[in-house]
């Protein structure tokens, strides 16, 4: 069996620049990636506040990245790393297809998940009306109308997004401020089919085969009464923030109260030849920027053991 010298899990910004780096170190590379390249920040319609490279999409800025780590030689395995051991060779990695590889060191990259609502028919309904990528499926909403429920950046770029496509966009909020830059929220404000509904929460889903229409529980800022409005849809986006997935790694790693990954200033886990880089990881600021700050660390961190134990 090939051993590699560093097994990085998650093909997102921060996987892809922990392998930029350890492949120009001359190491031997191999990435896990269970969906597509790029993680979250394919969801972005455009970059604008990453370094030096003003407007590009998170779909080209992740096609870019991919293209400079195949050509130093790393390797995809498109399928989920779902058990990882410690041995005394290094580490066995066990794959969704069943596979087995075996590496020296580990990255952990594996980004977040899209928090659900947690409400009924979700799950049956995700593809049939119901989104979490306004990038992905945005095209099948010509003229018609939908909603994109979340204040933050994504939120906003989504139903700017959406507003070039569909006939009305209802961006739905659950509070009576935004999260997101001022800039973001000016450019919602002044975009005529762009309707904003504030102090809401979605309560329901409506439709079978397909999403029909939500129901808000709307709360008025000035008496705190609660009353419902039924919105028909042909659309629902959904972007609430997201969460973790490190429960496959806890025999690996520490976790704090939320599910991230604990690691020092070296992204270093608690178990030595372990790291972390991205969203995965425990930290204030959750960004492109900090996404492939991690990697760039974390590979170093990971050459620097390897170095040693030679």
């Amino acid at each position: 069996m090939k051993v590699y010298d560093i097994a990085i899990v998650g093909a997102g910004a921060a996987g892809m620049t922990a392998a930029l780096y350890a492949l120009r170190a001359h190491k031997t590379v191999i990435i896990f990636e269970q969906t597509t390249f790029g993680g979250q920040i394919i969801n972005t319609h455009k970059i604008e506040n990453y370094p030096a490279a003003p407007s590009i999409s998170g779909v080209d800025f992740a096609k870019n990245l991919k293209t400079q780590v195949e050509s130093f030689g790393g390797e995809f395995e498109f399928s989920s790393a779902e058990k990882i051991d410690k041995t005394p060779e290094g580490f066995k990695i066990f794959t969704s297809d069943n596979k087995t590889f075996l590496s020296k060191t580990v990255i952990l990259a594996n980004g977040s998940a899209e928090r659900r609502l947690g409400l009924d028919g979700e799950e049956r309904l995700i593809g049939r009306g119901i989104s979490y990528c306004a990038t992905c499926d945005g095209g099948f909403f010509k003229d018609k109308i939908v909603a994109v429920y979340g204040g933050g950046n994504t939120a906003l770029y989504s139903a700017l997004y959406l507003a070039n496509i569909a006939k009305t966009v209802f961006l739905i909020i659950r509070r009576d401020k935004f999260r997101a830059e001022p800039h973001l929220v000016k450019a919602a404000e002044s975009t005529k089919n762009i309707e904003i509904v504030k102090n809401s929460i979605i309560s329901s889903l409506s439709g079978d085969e397909r999403l029909t229409a939500i129901t808000l529980s709307v709360t008025d800022p000035k008496t705190s009464k609660k009353t419902e409005r039924f919105l028909p849809l042909d659309g629902l986006f959904v972007s609430i923030g997201r969460v973790p997935n490190n429960e496959i790694f806890k025999n690996l790693v520490t976790l704090d109260e939320q599910g991230y990954i604990k690691s020092d200033e070296s992204c270093q886990t608690s178990t030595p030849g372990v790291f972390c880089a991205g969203d995965t990881r425990a930290k204030t600021l959750h960004q492109l920027v900090t996404a492939t700050s991690d990697g760039a660390v974390a590979a170093t961190a990971a050459i620097e053991f390897l170095n040693s134990a030679q």
